[in-house]
């Protein structure tokens, strides 16, 4: 079976998960309080300096250059337009690519179905906004330009849509930061599905929601090779510059569900 074919395969269990759970009534659903959303508020708009010019520099050469994308290919393209773009005002800016193992084991009424999940989005290294000693220490800015998406449910309460519907298409932040809001988004995530009366799959966890930007697993890709770099794909096109496992998760998931 081909990645796409696999792709495709993972996208009909996961709809069958979150669209055929049985619902369960309820004429108040509760809605987040008004303090989770001042506080996810908080850390969206809670930005560094340099988290301020590299997302300006992207918003603001988008704009000019029209960019969109359709599909996992033509957001690659983007991707490397970009960080062409940040390389060239000085950025260490490259495609980062993040990895670890998903496995559903064979249970009762079960078939065993494995992949190697992977994430991609742009990684930028820049210098602290701190003075003294901490001036000259490099962290890291991730660039996910399809971060909202991540967090639709296919079934969801009206208060985590108001939650959701905070979320930045685009979005720059440190490490710390992203991984406050994951936090944030995911816990209000927890509480929709369980209000709609569905199962929360390893899918849907906090810890394995930060996997997608954080895991220990991560390959600095340079973005100068092309190639078809699909999610399912083992393959490893384009060039190995790095790896990093500083505020990783060392995720990988076990679970079983039933494939028919």
């Amino acid at each position: 079976m081909g990645s796409l074919g696999e792709e495709a395969f993972e996208k009909l269990v996961i709809d069958y998960m979150e669209l055929e759970s049985p619902v369960i009534a309820s004429d108040d659903l509760e809605k987040p309080s008004s303090v989770v959303l001042i506080t996810l508020q908080d850390a969206l708009g809670t930005k560094g300096e340099k988290e301020k010019d590299v997302e300006e520099k992207i918003k603001s050469f988008i704009r000019r250059r029209k960019l969109a994308y359709k599909g996992d290919d033509e957001k690659k393209d983007v991707m490397k337009e970009i960080v062409s773009k940040l390389r060239s005002h000085g950025y260490d800016a490259v495609i980062a690519r993040t990895s670890w193992d998903s496995s559903f084991d064979r249970l009762e009424g079960c078939r065993v179905f494995r992949c190697k999940r992977k994430y991609e989005f742009i990684d930028v290294m820049v210098s602290s906004d701190r003075d003294g000693d901490d001036a000259n220490k490099l962290r890291r800015v991730i660039v996910d330009l399809d971060f909202k998406s991540q967090f639709q449910l296919a079934k969801q309460t009206s208060g985590y849509k108001d939650v959701t519907e905070m979320l930045p298409t685009i979005f720059v932040a440190s490490e710390a930061r992203l991984k406050r809001v994951v936090s944030l988004v995911c816990n209000e995530m927890k509480k929709s599905m369980k209000e709609e009366g569905m199962p929360r799959p390893p899918w849907r966890t906090k810890r394995y929601m930060q996997a997608k930007w954080l895991s220990e697993n991560r390959l600095r890709v340079s973005a100068s090779k092309k190639g078809s770099w699909s999610m399912f794909d083992d393959g490893q096109e384009g060039e190995d510059v790095g790896t990093t496992s500083r505020g990783g998760t060392g995720l990988k998931t076990k679970c079983c569900f039933p494939i028919f």
